[in-house]
């Protein structure tokens, strides 16, 4: 065991390689903690240029671009136990995309942009850091109508 409470016999193999573009250099990467029904989670990968979500299909992997930010897009994550996958950008908008796919929400509230998101691990709540020391909260609307402001 290593100092870090690792096995020193763990060994990691390539399991997949592909290009998100020959533009784009990734700047967050995000999983979804449930898989699809092919058996494997979504991944979310975020750059200046947008965000591309990879599902997998058969043998490949497949990429779709999720347009609606205007600026960089400074994190991602998927709300646990979901496929809801949330985006918060410079542009001061966060996005909920369905299934990482589908615009489902807009939220606002941060002048100067956003610069961190968290879901909440057990409870339908988002939480968001904006560039100029912000802190906002949205829950999950009681008649089905998205998340709405704290």
């Amino acid at each position: 065991m290593s100092s870090l409470g690792i096995s020193s016999k763990v060994q990691f193999d390539l399991h997949w390689r592909g290009n998100l573009c020959d533009y784009v250099t990734a700047r967050h990467l995000a999983w979804s903690d449930t898989p699809t029904k092919s058996g494997a989670p979504l991944l979310a990968a975020s750059s200046a240029e947008g965000i591309v979500v990879w599902e997998k299909e058969d043998l490949a992997w497949d990429g779709r671009v999720l347009a609606r930010h205007e600026d960089v897009v400074e994190s991602i994550q998927f709300q646990p136990k979901s496929h809801l996958l949330a985006s918060a950008g410079i542009d001061g908008l966060v996005c909920l995309w369905n299934q990482g796919k589908r615009l489902n929400q807009i939220l606002d509230g941060a002048n100067g942009g956003f610069s961190c998101l968290s879901w909440h691990p057990q409870e339908f709540q988002l939480a968001a850091g904006g560039k100029n020391g912000e802190l906002i909260i949205w829950s999950k609307g009681t008649r089905g109508q998205g998340f709405g402001r704290r």
